[in-house]
């Protein structure tokens, strides 16, 4: 047979391919479970990483400035009172006209000093629309004394369990709220204490006044501002879909954007959030890595053995005249096989965990002692879920896939430099 003219069929070489890497069962077993089982841990980590920061992520966003915030320019980088949209309802209006899928809502946040006859402590006072809030959603099933304020309410405020302390105010208590003016002077008002809510977030408990926004106008007006134009802080739009955060921060800018009004997102509201997920991801591809490394030393061990007890054979086959390439061909085909029952058999054990999870959950607070699941403004829920986007499976697939292929190729070169002579003598 000529080498230059002989040739295998991209179906036979997949078929001795098969038949190669069962010809030692136990040992492709063992490979291969060990990679399943490396993957299976992969897709749980990786899925309750992606569970807890997704967690983070609704949780931060209902507690905060919803997925896009419509607020002054210049705001985020050097808060202040003064600083607020002073046309408030065509704003709104505006807003409304988009008709966006899902709730706009108009808040009045301001940094005050609490006070009350045993102390005083810096605060921030925001003020809610009476309409609903979605912070009013979170924060209202953790009251843990008195009642919320009721819509008109100019006077009640609710605060946290840790400014209750630090204040030693109760329900019904008086509370005087001041507040510098951009010229130097202050202002304040009087409030009483209505509800007292412990949201187990220190950031939340600590710091956090609730009032209604007319209570929170008042203070705008002592900035200047027109009470009849209703001004505001910012907006805080909540998306019914928040894949569509994208396209809708591109229409509100487009909208409502100038040289006095900004529109951000989530991420640019929360940079500290954002860092935290990327560098806790970090971690989690560090385990990742370790995984491939188990996975590729594994396929290498496999293949390789392989190869040197088939020497002889490897000899034969190239003094029958089997080209280099076929024969180079013929080992990738069996690592080609090897890597596609590695992803097939890693997906259904790690598939099953990530859906056995997915539904029953890890139940974080128990695991943590019953203690406090907060972190960096926000918290987890306290049963965590897998959570796997189809871009993680398509990452993990090809990752596992490159690592489980590409450990083939230095056993094919090596089976292809075998020469007949030397390998026939073995």
């Amino acid at each position: 047979m000529n080498s230059r003219h002989s040739h295998l069929p991209v179906a036979m070489l997949l078929m001795l391919a098969w038949r190669n890497i069962w010809r030692h069962w136990r040992r492709t077993l063992i490979t291969l479970s060990s990679i399943a089982i490396g993957f299976a841990l992969s897709v749980l980590m990786i899925g309750i990483g992606d569970g807890a920061h997704n967690s983070l992520i609704r949780n931060a966003i209902k507690l905060g400035e919803g997925h896009i915030t419509v607020q002054p320019r210049g705001y985020l980088e050097a808060p202040a009172n003064h600083k607020y949209l002073a046309d408030g309802k065509a704003l709104l209006a505006k807003l409304d006209a988009l008709e966006v899928p899902g709730s706009v809502e108009p808040r009045i946040a301001l940094q005050v000093l609490a006070s009350t006859a045993n102390n005083s402590v810096g605060a921030g006072l925001e003020g809610l629309s009476p309409r609903g809030d979605r912070r009013v959603d979170m924060l209202k099933p953790h009251l843990v004394d008195g009642a919320w304020i009721e819509p008109g309410d100019l006077r009640g405020i609710v605060i946290g369990a840790g400014m209750a302390g630090k204040l030693k105010a109760k329900v019904g208590g008086k509370v005087v709220l001041m507040a510098g003016k951009q010229g130097g002077d202050s202002q304040a008002q009087l409030a009483r204490v209505r509800g007292i809510f412990d949201s187990k977030v220190d950031e939340l408990d600590d710091y956090l006044i609730l009032g209604d926004i007319a209570l929170a106008r008042r203070f705008l007006e002592g900035e200047g501002a027109d009470p009849t134009l209703e001004p505001v802080t910012r907006f805080a739009v909540f998306l019914d879909d928040p894949d569509d955060m994208a396209a809708w921060k591109a229409r509100l800018k487009a909208a409502l954007e100038s040289d006095r009004v900004a529109v951000l997102d989530w991420q640019e509201m929360m940079p500290q959030l954002v860092q935290f997920i990327m560098v806790d991801d970090a971690g989690n591809y560090i385990f990742l890595v370790l995984i491939l490394i188990m996975v590729v030393f594994g396929i290498l061990n496999t293949v390789l053995m392989s190869v040197l007890e088939r020497t002889r054979e490897f000899g034969l086959l190239r003094a029958l005249g089997l080209a280099r390439r076929q024969l180079l061909a013929l080992v990738f085909c069996e690592s080609l096989v090897l890597s596609l029952l590695a992803v097939t058999i890693g997906w259904i054990m790690g598939g099953g965990t990530h859906l056995w999870f997915s539904t029953h959950g890890i139940d974080i607070a128990s695991l943590m002692g019953g203690g406090s699941t907060a972190m960096m403004g926000s918290f987890m829920d306290p049963v965590i879920r897998t959570e796997l986007s189809w871009d993680r499976v398509v990452q993990l697939t090809l990752i596992i896939f490159g690592a489980t292929l590409g450990s083939g190729i230095y056993p094919a070169i090596k089976a292809a430099r075998v020469t007949p002579v030397q390998a026939l003598r073995t």
